[in-house]
């Protein structure tokens, strides 16, 4: 009987025990909720008290044994905006899982949580979390797998007490502002599979030590660290790494043979250091590689041949570098080729007749290099294409008719080439196109009578030898920003439906055969900008509405044939910062206020009947020069 007694007594008192201690992680989670919420943010609306001792176990966010102590506890879906985590977090010594990421908590790591010693997943990634990251609450996190604390504000050097976390799989101290070197004896965690250190002001000796972490399957170490040296050979060593990412953090020399090993890898950035000499040709040996970016480094050389055995390549990146040679015929037989940039190169000859071909290309930049030859006709033959930008190059013949069915296709850059024929109608047609660049070409023939391309913003033809009318059909364009025409062989009237599209910014017709009236409607367009009608034969007044856009700066319709007085009101127009009417035949005086004190006798002159300000009452004679200019004079205000 005494021993019955005994364990009923204990029982109550393991009851008790529990009871309280699962009451005390309620408390804990109250405190933590007044914390974590700041003046202005909202959430955790549920974390309410209750004499339940289960309560807080069905908390958003919260998971429990079944003791109901809280074994793990995830905020990350509450907008908390600038509250801080609260000392009281440490009470919570059965949390397997804390995960505080996203939500804008500021303030320090509290060294309370040295007592979470069940953690394997601490997570306080995308916070505000500021001053050094305090190492020694990791002494006793034996079991921890998952340390993130990614983008947030810790300072100070990296701390060197993970090196003991033996069962660290995770870590990423990236997008902070962490300085000094990498610890060596990071080196040590041989569990690592994932190492982050990227975007920080890490220094020192690029960290070969690494290589030694045979477990790594991504290593990103690039952005704002600024190592001393190259490409570690090393890191040939590194057999099981899928991600290698040291873009932006200072490498010289040249790219090492080693890295040809690393059978696994998938992405390779390299991109924006000062790495030279030759693409290795030992880099065929990724075999697994989708993703490679060189760009924006000094190398020089061809594209390795060898590379025609990377079948996987999605994406290559070799822009903005010192290569030479033509690009190699077995690029268009990448069956994954998605996107190509190799643009600001040396490279020459023709692009590949089959490149597209594959139906998976979506982007093709390959702007100033010296290519020549046709443009293949495939490159949109599955539909996907988005970009393709020729510009600077000696691309001859006509754009593929091919193009104007391409209803992927959002930009189009061919500036600076040596193209002909008549511009695709289809083009004008196609309904996610933003970005038509076409100028200094040789393209010839009229515009299509039928547009409608509904994302089109900017549309440039100018320098090219294009005639017939301006389409009235522009003004279906209802998003066109700019509109660039000048410099070809246009006739007909000016449209006046082109004024009814209310975004239009920019619009230049310059030097072309345009006659007719400059249309009143114009004056409707009030998000102009800049307005350039010169060098054509245009008759009739300036529209006396002008003076309603508001926002205009350069006016120029010099070189025209306009007749009749400058509107008066102009003088009001206060962004009018450049204006040219030179070589008209106007008449009357200058206005004599507002901006018009600022332009000089350039902007007037060949209007032999046009006079400059005076005080009123003199009259404004007709003063023609022998050479048809008028006197020259500068604006001045009245005393």
């Amino acid at each position: 009987m005494k021993g019955l007694y005994s364990y009923i007594n204990l029982l109550l008192y393991i009851s008790l025990f529990l009871s309280s201690a699962s009451s005390n992680d309620l408390q804990v989670l109250l405190k933590l909720k007044s914390s974590m919420i700041g003046p202005k943010a909202s959430g955790l609306e549920d974390w309410d008290f209750s004499s339940s001792p289960s309560a807080h176990c069905h908390f958003s966010g919260v998971k429990c044994d079944e003791d109901f102590r809280v074994v793990a506890l995830d905020v990350s879906f509450a907008p908390l905006l600038a509250g801080t985590i609260s000392p009281e977090i440490g009470l919570l010594n059965k949390l397997v899982n804390l995960t505080i990421s996203n939500v804008n908590l500021t303030g320090k790591i509290p060294s309370e949580m040295r007592n979470l010693t069940s953690l394997k997943v601490f997570n306080v990634s995308n916070n505000g979390f500021h001053d050094s990251f305090p190492g020694e609450i990791l002494t006793g996190m034996t079991q921890l797998e998952i340390l993130d604390a990614y983008n947030n504000n810790f300072t100070g050097l990296l701390p060197v007490q993970i090196a003991n976390l033996k069962n660290l799989k995770h870590l990423s101290f990236g997008g902070n502002y962490f300085t000094g070197e990498i610890p060596e004896k990071y080196s040590d965690i041989q569990s690592l599979e994932y190492l982050g250190l990227n975007a920080n002001g890490l220094t020192g000796k690029s960290p070969g030590f690494l290589g030694r972490l045979k477990n790594l399957k991504r290593l990103f170490l690039g952005y704002f660290n600024a190592f001393d040296g190259g490409i570690p050979p090393e890191f040939g060593s590194l057999t099981q790494l899928e991600i290698l990412d040291m873009a932006s953090c200072n490498l010289t020399g040249e790219i090492p043979e080693s890295l040809g090993n690393l059978k696994l890898l998938h992405s390779l950035f390299l991109q924006q250091n000062i790495l030279r000499g030759r693409i290795p040709s030992q880099l065929s040996g990724l075999v697994s590689l989708k993703t490679l970016d060189l760009s924006m480094n000094e190398l020089t050389g061809e594209i390795p041949e060898s590379f025609s055995a990377l079948h996987s390549l999605a994406l290559i990146n070799l822009f903005d570098n010192k290569l030479h040679g033509s690009i190699p015929s077995y690029v268009g037989d990448l069956p994954q080729l998605e996107v190509l940039q190799v643009w600001g190169n040396n490279f020459t000859g023709e692009l590949p007749e089959n490149l597209g071909r594959n139906g998976k290309l979506c982007r093709l930049d390959v702007a100033s290099n010296h290519l020549t030859g046709l443009i293949p006709q495939d490159l949109c033959k599955g539909g996907v294409l988005e970009a393709l930008i020729l510009i600077e190059n000696f691309f001859f013949g006509p754009l593929p008719e091919e193009l104007g069915n391409c209803k992927s296709l959002a930009r189009i850059r061919t500036m600076k080439n040596l193209l002909n024929g008549t511009i695709p109608a289809g083009i004008f047609n196609l309904p996610l196109l933003s970005f038509v660049e076409l100028n200094d070409n040789f393209f010839s023939g009229e515009l299509p009578s039928h547009i409608s391309g509904a994302s089109l913003s900017q549309l440039k033809l100018s320098n090219n030898r294009i005639t017939g009318k301006i389409p009235p059909e522009i003004g279906n364009l209802r998003r066109l920003q700019v509109l660039e025409l000048e410099m070809n062989k246009l006739s007909g009237e000016i449209p006046e439906e082109i004024f009814d599209i209310k975004v239009l910014s920019k619009i230049n017709i310059r030097d072309n055969n345009i006659t007719g009236e400059i249309p009143p409607s114009i004056s409707r367009c009030i998000s102009l900008t800049s307005i350039d009608f010169s060098q054509n034969s245009l008759t009739g007044k300036i529209p006396k509405g002008i003076d309603k856009l508001e926002d205009l700066s350069i006016l120029n319709v010099s070189r025209n044939q306009l007749s009749g007085e400058i509107p008066a009101e102009m003088e009001h127009m206060t962004s009018l910062t450049s204006l040219d009417v030179s070589e008209n035949n106007l008449v009357g005086r200058i206005p004599s206020g507002g901006q018009f004190l600022f332009f000089d006798d350039t902007s007037f002159s060949g209007n032999p009947k046009l006079c400059p300000p005076s005080p009123s009452g003199v009259t404004c004679p007709a003063r023609a020069s022998t050479q048809g200019y008028a006197p020259s004079f500068v604006a001045s205000k009245p005393i």
